[in-house]
């Protein structure tokens, strides 16, 4: 059974855009104009900041006004899961780097509420700087949203918002939780952009990553690699102050013959079991777009958190890889690093694990599985395009042990048509390994055959109906000519399932015509 929830169904006339990986670099050759939204529902108080557009019925065509809320739980949201409304119901935010009424590229925010029942949506948000409750105004490639981080930043006990913005340099918005979902934001003051000495123009390739870097208890937000003020210290106050800034290092240059590497992706976790979270950087150096894909150098670095600071470890030596994801998927109380390798004799469609240690992640302990490990089906696919582009961790089946998801769109506009799928791993007392994985084709839950959906473009596993397994989100963000989607399977003992399985499209959100979202193309914060 799939649930459908769309809207009015209309698909949107488009301006035309370039997929490319994380980014979305739009041309605005044929773009339509459309006129702004009004939100329903926007007061100001006392003369104090202008509320967000409250949450709305989903599939109401994009009316933004007050829609009744989803039975309150008795019990809290799982730990480590957003709540923006303290309901006790998982939410979740989908970041999205397409066409906003007044932008080309402005980006946008799709905010689903559960409702406790199965993976049933609530109430929905969508959130553009239009919104006279978020600074700063649409514009064109300001990709507002593009990165979103989920945590509560000001210790009020609903979960908070923090995105990623370059509305004319890089900068960090917040939007606080209340007990109506999201409902004021505020820009962070001070933030600025990396300073890598080797990285080529990395201003619109900024990217958040949240957790306890310096282990107070409260979250901080790293937002600029090699910057003096890359790290924000929580508890921030309600003008978005932090608590105070660190230091952030610059990775060191890869090799000598690397002249750029801008970073790719950013993630964090506990890697060392020292309850203080480590990041670690994904770069993707420039080696010329037509070296083969085994050649291509796409190193990975490693800061380990602490009291004093960041400090990386010399002996600390990581797989090139091309994305990342962190979890402890052996259960021994550590988190483990996981990666999609590349070049050398990585296959395309292999997932490694560095597992981690009391003195960090080390290459001594690795577990590599790909479609030759037993138990994993499918077949190598033969063609550059298919290749792990997202990652992420959680404990799908309920046995304590993470679990890992992998997506493989379509990620080269320029790339040949094909198969876009996602395969599930299991986690066990012994490490990532092959027993109980499972495909799931795109072309299966309806996504476009021709392969222009950008089927598993994000993925994220997060317990939204609180069973204490964690459901499956896969975006599939679509292009200027297929409707963005996301596919919510339900987590059972034997994994992500399809039946059952909910479609959250772009109609689910906002009717508007003539934009192109890109749904879920950016990052997920569940």
């Amino acid at each position: 059974m799939i649930v459908r929830m769309d809207g009015s169904g209309d698909q949107a006339e488009a301006a035309s855009r370039r997929w490319g990986g994380k980014r979305a670099w739009v041309v605005g050759g044929g773009a339509v104009a459309v006129a702004s939204v009004v939100a329903a529902g926007l007061v100001v108080a006392d003369g104090g900041p202008a509320a967000i557009a409250a949450p709305y019925g989903c599939g109401t065509g994009g009316v933004h006004g007050t829609a009744s809320a989803a039975p309150a739980s008795d019990r809290p949201a799982p730990e480590g899961v957003a709540d923006f409304d303290g309901d006790g119901h998982p939410d979740l935010a989908l970041g999205s780097m397409g066409d906003v009424p007044g932008g080309y590229g402005g980006g946008s925010i799709e905010v689903a509420y559960g409702a406790g029942d199965g993976t049933g949506i609530a109430r929905c948000q969508y959130l553009t700087q239009d919104d006279a409750g978020i600074p700063g105004d649409n514009r064109d490639e300001a990709f507002f949203g593009t990165d979103v981080e989920a945590r509560d930043f000001d210790g009020d006990g609903y979960t908070d918002l923090a995105a990623s913005v370059f509305d004319w340099k890089p900068s960090v918005i917040i939007m606080w939780g209340s007990e109506n979902g999201l409902s004021r934001a505020v820009r962070v003051p001070g933030t600025g952009g990396s300073h890598v000495p080797w990285a080529e123009d990395p201003i619109l390739d900024e990217q958040l990553a949240g957790g306890d870097f310096d282990g107070d208890g409260h979250p901080d937000l790293v937002f600029g690699l090699g910057s003096d003020q890359g790290l924000l210290k929580g508890p921030f106050g309600r003008d978005g102050a932090p608590a105070g800034t660190g230091r952030v290092p610059a990775p060191r240059r890869p090799a000598p013959d690397v002249q750029n590497a801008n970073y790719d992706d950013l993630v964090a976790g506990d890697l060392d079991g020292d309850g203080t979270d480590d990041l670690v950087s994904i770069h993707d150096a420039d080696t010329g777009p037509e070296l083969p894909w085994r050649d291509r150098t796409q190193p990975v670095s490693y800061l380990r958190g602490g009291r004093d600071g960041f400090t990386q470890p010399a002996d600390t030596r990581l797989p090139d890889a091309g994305e990342g994801a962190i979890g402890d998927v052996d259960g021994d109380g550590v988190d483990d690093l996981v990666l999609s390798p590349r070049g050398g004799d990585a296959s395309r469609s292999s997932v490694t694990v560095v597992y981690g240690a009391e003195d960090g992640p080390r290459a001594r302990r690795t577990t590599t599985v790909d479609r030759n490990t037993p138990g994993v089906p499918g077949t190598e696919p033969q063609d550059e395009d298919a290749v792990f582009t997202s990652l992420d961790t959680g404990d799908v089946n309920g046995d304590g042990y993470a679990d890992v998801v992998a997506g493989a769109p379509r990620w080269d506009v320029y790339g040949e048509p094909g198969p876009e799928q996602v395969l599930f791993l299991a986690g066990g007392p012994d490490g990532l390994g092959g027993e109980g994985a499972r495909l799931f084709d795109g072309r299966d839950l309806g996504a476009d055959p021709a392969g222009d959906a950008d089927f598993g473009g994000a993925v994220a596993l997060t317990d939204l109906d609180g069973d204490g397994r964690a459901d499956l989100l896969v975006t599939a963000p679509g292009s200027d000519t297929v409707e963005g989607v996301a596919h919510l399977l339900p987590g059972t003992a034997q994994g992500p399932s399809t039946t059952g399985v909910t479609r959250l499209t772009e109609g689910t959100f906002d009717d508007t015509k003539g934009l192109d979202l890109l749904m879920g193309g950016g990052e997920i914060a569940p």
